[in-house]
C-alpha cells in the first residue's frame, strides 16, 4: 500500500507542514517508503516530549529561546518577521501597518489577502502588550 504525506498526516501526530519540510529537505520522500514510515513511526515516539525538547533548546541563548517561544505560534516566517518588527520597534516612535505590509510584501513576493491583513493587525496588537508588559516588569 502506497501512503502519501498528505495522507499519513491525518493520522499522525507530526503536522502536515512538519511533514512537508522534511519532504523538501530530503529527509523524507512523497509517497512515503517504508524506511520513512519507520523513521516517522521513531519521530512519533518523542514528538513533543519535554525531556527531549529541553534538550534541543538548551543548545540556545536565554535571548534565542525567548524568541523563539513569544513566536513559536506564528507558523509563517512573514508572520514572524511581522512580530519581531513590532516587537523589536523603537520606543516613541511609529511604524505604520502600511509599511509593514509593503515590507512583506516586497521581501516574501506575495500580495497579502484581508484575512491576512487581519491577523497582522493580530500579530501588531500582541507584540504591543508584549511590549508594554515587558516595560512594567523592567
Amino acid at each position: 500500500m502506497i501512503v502519501t504525506i498528505a495522507e499519513y498526516a491525518t493520522t499522525s501526530q507530526i503536522p502536515l507542514r512538519i511533514l512537508r519540510l522534511l519532504c523538501c529537505k530530503g529527509i523524507i520522500q512523497d509517497p512515503l517508503h517504508r524506511e520513512d514510515l519507520l523513521g516517522l513511526q521513531l519521530l512519533e515516539k518523542v514528538w513533543g516530549q519535554k525531556e527531549v525538547l529541553r534538550s534541543q533548546l538548551s543548545r540556545l541563548s536565554m535571548k534565542a529561546r525567548l524568541s523563539f517561544i513569544r513566536t513559536a505560534d506564528l507558523p509563517s516566517k512573514w508572520e514572524r518577521y511581522a512580530y519581531s518588527r513590532f516587537r523589536n520597534q523603537e520606543p516613541g516612535k511609529k511604524l505604520p501597518m502600511q509599511a509593514v505590509i509593503e515590507e512583506i510584501e516586497t521581501t516574501f513576493w506575495f500580495q497579502l489577502s484581508n484575512r491576512q491583513i487581519k491577523r497582522l493587525y493580530l500579530i501588531r496588537n500582541r507584540a504591543q502588550v508584549a511590549r508594554y508588559r515587558e516595560k512594567n516588569r523592567g
